[in-house]
This record gives C-alpha cells, sequence and structure tokens, in this order.
C-alpha cells in the first residue's frame, strides 16, 4: 500500500467513524429535524466511498501479481512520475527490460514511486515483476543481485532496429490524446508526458 493509499485510509476510518458517531448519537436523541441527519449520513458515506476506492485499488495490484505473469527483470533507469507532486518534486518510477515468454526483449515503466535520491531500486539489479492483462506490478521485496541469462542484452544500449519495431496508435489514459508508439516499449505521450506500457 502506497503512502497516498494510506492517508485515504486513515481519511476513510476518520470520516466513518465521526459520521456513524453523530449519525448513531442523533438517532438516539429526539426533537432534531430528518434534514440533520443529512450531514453525518455525508460524512459516513464519504469515508466508506474513500475505504472502498482503496480497497479496489489494491485488490487489482494484488491481482496482477496473484495472476499475472513473474518475469525476472533488470532495472535498466528511471523516469519521473509526472502525474503527481511530493514534496516539490516528482516521486520516480523503475523502467526495466525483460525477456517475455517468446524470448523477445521488452520494456516496462514499473509503478515504484520512491523518491529521488533514496536508491531503493538500484540500475543493474534484478526484479520480479508481474503482467496481467497489459498492466505490470511487482515484488518489492525481490530486488536482488542476480545474474539473468543474456543479462548483457537487456543492459545494453543497443540502437533499437526500425525494421524489428511495430509501430502501433495508442490513446493516452491521461489526456486522451493519439500518437503513434512502439509496441512492448514504454512510451512517453509527447503532449502531457506520462508513460504508458504499450
Amino acid at each position: 500500500m502506497g503512502a497516498a493509499q494510506k492517508i485515504l485510509t486513515i481519511m476513510g476510518i476518520i470520516y466513518t467513524i465521526v459520521g456513524g458517531g453523530v449519525l448513531i448519537g442523533m438517532l438516539f436523541t429526539s426533537g432534531i429535524p430528518l434534514v440533520m441527519y443529512l450531514l453525518p449520513a455525508v460524512f459516513l458515506l464519504l469515508g466508506i466511498g474513500f475505504l472502498v476506492g482503496v480497497y479496489i485499488n489494491v485488490a487489482g495490484k494484488r491481482n496482477i501479481v496473484k495472476k499475472g505473469t513473474r518475469y525476472p527483470a533488470k532495472i535498466y533507469g528511471y523516469v519521473d512520475n509526472t502525474s503527481v507532486v511530493v514534496n516539490g518534486r516528482f516521486p520516480q518510477n523503475v523502467k526495466v527490460h525483460y525477456f517475455d515468454s517468446h524470448g523477445i526483449e521488452r520494456e516496462a515503466v514499473i509503478p515504484t514511486s520512491f523518491t529521488k535520491g533514496s536508491n531503493e531500486y538500484p540500475i543493474g539489479m534484478t526484479i520480479d515483476i508481474y503482467e496481467y492483462n497489459g498492466k505490470y506490478g511487482f515484488d518489492k521485496n525481490s530486488v536482488r543481485d542476480e545474474i539473468l541469462h543474456r543479462e548483457e542484452e537487456l543492459m545494453d544500449d543497443k540502437p533499437i532496429n526500425p525494421g524489428a519495431v511495430k509501430l502501433i496508435a495508442v490513446t493516452c489514459p491521461n489526456c486522451a490524446s493519439t500518437y503513434q508508439a512502439t509496441q512492448g516499449y514504454s512510451n512517453r505521450c509527447p503532449y502531457c508526458g506520462s508513460y504508458q506500457n504499450v
């Protein structure tokens, strides 16, 4: 569970307790107009909404790891997560290279959202990633110094052979713009700067 999810969980618990407590207290008090029950009911529903939203998000991430295909990947670099600002700067996501089940080299951006300079995910280390229906998850406890078969292919800075790549049209999930992207690689939207795994 990430920091934002923890904050939303705490807010959900507080809103639910306050809304539910006031609502229960008002039920046992006589002479209160029905309109007054609306305010604590809104707090209660808002708190429950926060908790349900966090649960759905966490269950989705857990589902990727549980049902997804595991690939050992090499940490290749970092990209800024421009969708959020934490303490005046962007958190970082990890760019990994791995071989899929057909032995084809792939690239993905894993949503780690770690602080720049924290050295949680050093370049060149191996991490287990999971792919399920085009979405990626990771095991943060799997960062290790392991040599993979054909590792030198994953870590070299070779130019991409234009004849070997397939370009497709994709729609950015953040800004809804359409652009041309390379299939099997993480691509940066030229309009909003967000990264998308294609």
